[in-house]
This record gives structure tokens, sequence and C-alpha cells, in this order.
């Protein structure tokens, strides 16, 4: 099979990535914007030992999911890849995906599926963008090369987000060496925060002029910063450095460098599902962020305490505590494993885990396991570490009560969950 051959293809279902699984003479294909149950003519892009991927370029037999996407970009665009089937099947496809991950990887016969917890919106639900700019594009990269595609709307940022377009275009005709823009806004609010990523320092004043002349009064704050791989280095800030979100009778101060779940439609349910445990003596929320779940968990026994190793973070975390009027909660600056040792030998009721997509580290999960809490909530953004994960606990005296899809990211192939665990009896 050499790239460029066309092949009629039957697509089975959706797998992980967005991808249909369809096969020739006994060969996977992974074919990129297929629906399941529907037969396509697919081009082969790439051509590897154990599959082959492609791209459909005729839709011979339409699936019954398959609709026209909103977004004119889709299809070249990087952002999505499942806006050309509904809602109902997108949600269906990911429980399938995180079902059959958990029975492959974590050797789970039977998952004991709750209900998931869908998107409010499955558009509009975007309140943190990152915005890619090269050769004067504003956008978002391809799926397939490394160009940004300009564009005007992302049908999946709030609409408030995409009003600051313009603005936001018009700064990167004044700001040299513009590599992202990054913005954060505030749905309760009404206000945004926005940071220039460039690789050497902007001019302070001409940061101060954008600011008050090429923005709107609602960019509340702006800051220039650099990035080194995976991590941005603020350099300076003006302006106002937090905003304030409400979630239900919860409100939260969250600083520019601070994480925030990205999909505001879905805040209140997932917090509901998180804390949906019995009473507890004593708790511990690892990568506690702003204390999203920490706080609300807070009403649901004695004393629990978070950590994460962001700093902003933390003073967040503690400033939200006080704001809400919890003395039961404390929060320490740690990542998981400090935190974790610290508490060894300790009997502790309740950790909840949100872990980055890694999973968890080894030595995590030995201390983990070594303390063995009665319960655990296992917050996850990725079914393969997740369902790694779970196959320990199991083994380690666990049962697996109940996991739960989380559907953070619409239109995306990104899959998040709850699992609940607790000490076999």
């Amino acid at each position: 099979m050499s790239k460029e051959d066309s092949l009629r293809l039957s697509i089975e279902k959706l797998v992980y990535g967005g991808y249909g699984l369809a096969r020739h003479r006994d060969k996977v294909i992974l074919v990129r914007f297929a629906a399941p149950q529907e037969l396509v003519d697919a081009e082969v892009v790439e051509d590897k030992k154990d599959y082959a991927e492609a791209l459909v370029n005729n839709v011979v037999l339409s699936s019954r999911s398959r609709r026209e996407a909103p977004c004119p970009h889709f299809g070249v665009c990087g952002g999505c890849q499942l806006q050309h089937i509904d809602y109902v099947t997108q949600v269906e496809s990911k429980e399938s995906i995180l079902v059959e991950t958990l029975q492959r990887i974590g050797k789970i016969k039977s998952v004991p599926l709750g209900e998931p917890i869908q998107s409010g919106q499955e558009f509009g639900y975007r309140v943190r963008v990152q915005f890619k700019v090269k050769s004067g594009k504003l956008g978002f990269f391809r799926w397939d090369e490394h160009e940004v595609v300009d564009i005007d709307n992302c049908p999946v940022a709030h609409p408030r987000i995409n009003e600051l377009i313009p603005s936001l275009k018009e700064c990167v005709k004044h700001i040299r060496e513009l590599q992202e823009i990054h913005v954060n806004y505030s749905p309760s609010e009404d206000k945004f925060l926005v940071k220039f990523v460039t690789p050497t320092e902007m001019d302070r004043e001409l940061l101060s002029n954008l600011k008050e002349d090429c923005l709107p009064e609602d960019v509340v704050g702006v800051g220039d910063y650099s990035r080194l791989r995976t991590i941005l280095n603020r350099r300076f800030w003006i302006g106002k450095e937090y905003l304030f979100v409400e979630v239900s009778s919860w409100k939260f101060r969250v600083s520019a460098d601070s994480f925030f779940q990205v999909n505001w439609t879905i805040w209140k349910s997932f917090i509901e599902a998180v804390s949906d445990v019995k009473s507890y003596r004593k708790a511990i929320d690892l990568h506690c962020g702003v204390g999203f779940f920490t706080i609300p968990l807070s009403e649901k026994g004695n004393f629990i305490e978070g950590s994460d190793s962001n700093p902003s973070a933390i003073n967040d975390a503690e400033y939200n505590a006080k704001l809400n009027g919890r003395d039961n909660v404390v929060f320490m600056r740690s990542d998981a494993y400090r935190h974790l040792k610290s508490r060894g030998g300790e009997v502790l009721d309740l950790v909840v885990l949100d872990p980055p997509r890694s999973g968890l580290e080894k030595n995590e999960m030995e201390l983990l396991v070594k303390n063995k809490p009665e319960n655990i909530v296992y917050v996850s953004c990725n079914p393969s570490t997740l369902a790694r994960d779970l196959k320990t606990l199991l083994r380690n005296g666990y049962t697996l009560e109940k996991i739960r899809l989380v559907d953070m990211f619409p239109q995306t192939y990104h899959i998040e969950s709850v699992s609940f665990l607790r000490v076999q009896e």
C-alpha cells in the first residue's frame, strides 16, 4: 500500500483520536473525518507497519450521524475532529472508547458505566483559548502542517471571545515576533485577561498602549510571556491579574497563571459529580488548582487538604477558601508525591486525584497503595493512563464502583472521566 492509494472502506466505529476504524486486507486503516457505519472512498496519507492513516475524499453511503460541520475551517484547522458527527453520537462513541480502553489496557471485564456528564452546549463552551500567530495570521495550526489557519470566528469558543478577535488581530500588526495569544474569559464578570507570547521581551510602553488603544476596556489585564517547551514564563504584567468566576453558590478567584476548567457549561455538574461522596473525617485533594473541587468537597466532611505545585493556584485556593467561608480546608504548595509522603501512616477516608495526561507517577502510586485511603475519586483526561492506573489499584484491593464520562471538549476526540473507587470489604 502506498501513499495516495484510493480505497473503498467500510467504517466500523470511531476510535481514540477521532478516526474512523476500517480494515483493508487485514490491515487497520484509521480514517480522518469519517463517521461510524458509513462507506467512503479514502486516500492513504501515511502507511505504517501495523496500520495506515487515510483521509476521506468521497462519502459513498453516508452515516445517519453525519452532518454538515458548522465551521468553514473544519477539515483544515486542527482544533476539532468531530464537527461532522452529531453530538449524541459523539458522546456515545466516547463512552464506547472509554469502556474499550479500560477493558483492553486495564483488564476490567465489566465496566460500571454511570450517566455521562454532557456539555451544556456543544458550541460556545470554551472560556480559555490559545490562538497561534504566524506570518500575520491569527488562528490555529492546520492538522497536517505547522501553518496557521487564519480565522475570524471559532464555534467552540465563547461568543465574547469571538467578539475580541478583531481587536487581537489589530494587536498582531504591532507586535514583532508574536507567536501566541492566550485569552481567559470570565462569563460571571464579562472580563478578559490576555497573554502575549514572544521570544524576546516586549516594550512595556507598547503593551500599555495596546491595552488602552487596541483592546476594549473589558480586557482588564495583559501580560508579556515567553515559552520554554510547554511552560509559559511571565516577564511582566499590566493591569488586573485575576478574574472571578461563580459556579452555583461558590465563587473562585482565578489568576492569570492559574488553571481553571475550560468548559463553563459543565462547571456545576462536574463539581456535583466529584462531590458525590459519602461524608468523611479527613481527605486530601491532589492537583487541586484553585480549589475547584476542594472547596465544594469541604462541605461533605470534617477536614480536607489540597495541594498543587503551581504557586499561583495555591495563592488563589487559599483566597478562595476565605472567600467561600470554609474554615475546614487548607492548602499547601506541593507535588502529589510529597503531599502523599507527608501523610504516610495517617488514616485518610478520601483522596481526590486529578493528574496530568501522564497519569500517576510510579512513586505516587506506591504511596497511594501503601496508605490505602478508603475512597478514591480519580479525575482523568487520558483513558489509556487511567486504565493503567485503575489496573494497579484494582490489583491492590480496590473496587471500581462507577465511572462517568465527562464531555469537557465537544467536537474533539478528548475524553475526560471521573472514577469512584472503594477499598474492598
